[in-house]
């Protein structure tokens, strides 16, 4: 049975795809989608996007995203386009589309990153995450039937591919610059400087293996439940810049740390977990070792880096975090959880609801059989059994998945390696 999500990304017949994530995923889309009789039509804003969709039809967009509502317009009078396609739907150009397209009244469609990874990508109509259309009242996912299992393939996203795809991206961008010269990237669109940042991830990944090698068994046994767990995001997340309050993440760590300090209890633990795509951006130890001294809590904050984040789930006492999708795992992991921003599933009965101050002592548990239901139905609406980074195309992972179902233990249908 597809999913919703699926039936969604269907329901159109002609398609203007934007920008999509680094690589071919939306050229393979736009084939997809003419396979099954849409029309489609890609978008490119730069150099990289002109690479990946250079055997398609497509549309160039040189000018700032002030202007892009007009051009979307004109645009429509000759390709009248039903259905916008994103990936990212925080992007200044795709800001403006998904105001122009609620205005018009057309479907505007936002990928990202799976809310249940990594089996899945997402897919909503009108914007994800914070911009999500999904109710956030509890009573409405009490009342709803049981949903039927799903017919899943376990995927797993290619980490070579996306690096390797990033790189050309940037290097494509880079080398076409001159061709785009009023375009302005979402964040850093340097390949020297993106090659330096993951030439120094790599060292630091092998240095923090080596330096936090004792740090786990010391989690799971002596700190075993005594420790709150605070999940860093990467600093440049557009979910941190638009669905929060905070203009950046060091901004979020004080917030913790002062809160924690004052009214946590004295024999509890503190423990950041770095974001690994953040490593070779962003560093906070010498932060938190400042703050931690400031606060006069040096022996009880610990700040790492590559540890297993199941396990560190496991053995939490508890999780804060600003809005990112492993809040979700820690409900899934039956861990009290305190969001900071705007999180889709921060909802009374799944996440903690009282002041920070408050939560260290709170006597709170998430509402399992609630994060049952709305895990079932996230799954249904909004989650497409795909990867964005894999040795197949598109098309190739949609085929396998509806061929090769098998039922898994969790109550998923999927396909056994």
């Amino acid at each position: 049975m597809d999913s919703t999500a699926m039936s969604k990304l269907l329901a159109g017949k002609r398609y203007l795809l934007l920008q999509g994530p680094m690589g071919p995923f939306f050229a393979d889309l736009a084939d997809w989608l003419e396979s099954k009789g849409r029309e489609a039509m890609n978008v490119v804003f730069n150099g990289g996007d002109r690479f990946y969709c250079r055997h398609r039809p497509m549309l160039q967009y040189d000018q700032t995203p002030e202007h892009f509502a007009h051009w979307l317009k004109e645009t429509w009078k000759t390709y009248p386009f039903d259905t916008l396609v994103c990936f990212g739907d925080c992007r200044p150009l795709h800001q403006a589309a998904r105001q122009w397209a609620q205005a018009k009244g057309l479907r505007f469609l936002a990928f990202e990153e799976g809310y249940l990874r990594p089996h899945f990508i997402t897919l909503e109509e009108g914007g994800v995450n914070a911009y999500s259309s999904l109710p956030r009242d509890p009573e409405f996912y009490r009342h709803l039937p049981e949903l039927p299992p799903r017919n899943i393939q376990p995927l797993k996203p290619s980490t070579r591919l996306r690096y390797w795809h990033a790189t050309w991206y940037y290097l494509e961008g880079w080398f076409h610059r001159h061709d785009y010269p009023l375009y302005r990237h979402h964040k850093s669109f340097s390949p020297w400087y993106e090659m330096r940042c993951w030439v120094r991830a790599w060292r630091r990944k092998h240095w923090y293996a080596f330096k936090e090698r004792d740090v786990l068994p010391r989690l799971q046994t002596q700190l075993d439940k005594r420790y709150y767990l605070a999940i860093l995001q990467v600093y440049n997340d557009s979910q941190i810049r638009n669905h929060s309050g905070y203009a950046d993440v060091r901004d979020y760590i004080n917030d913790v740390m002062y809160s924690f300090a004052t009214k946590a209890p004295a024999t509890k633990f503190l423990v950041f977990k770095h974001h690994p795509m953040d490593r070779g951006h962003r560093l906070y130890r010498p932060l938190i070792n400042k703050l931690s001294k400031k606060y006069g809590i040096r022996n009880r904050v610990l700040y790492v880096h590559d540890l297993p984040m199941p396990e560190m789930l496991k053995h939490a006492k508890a999780v804060v975090t600003i809005n990112s999708t492993a809040g979700l795992s820690a409900l899934i992991h039956n861990k009290p959880l305190k969001v900071m921003g705007d999180a889709l599933y921060d909802m009374k009965g799944l996440t903690y609801q009282g002041h920070l101050h408050q939560f260290w002592t709170a006597d709170f548990q998430p509402d399992m059989g609630l994060l049952a239901i709305f895990r079932s139905y996230l799954l249904e609406t909004t989650q497409i059994n795909a990867v964005f980074y894999s040795k197949k195309y598109w098309s190739q992972n949609i085929q396998d998945k509806a061929e090769n179902p098998t039922m898994s233990k969790s109550g998923y249908n999927i396909k056994l390696k």
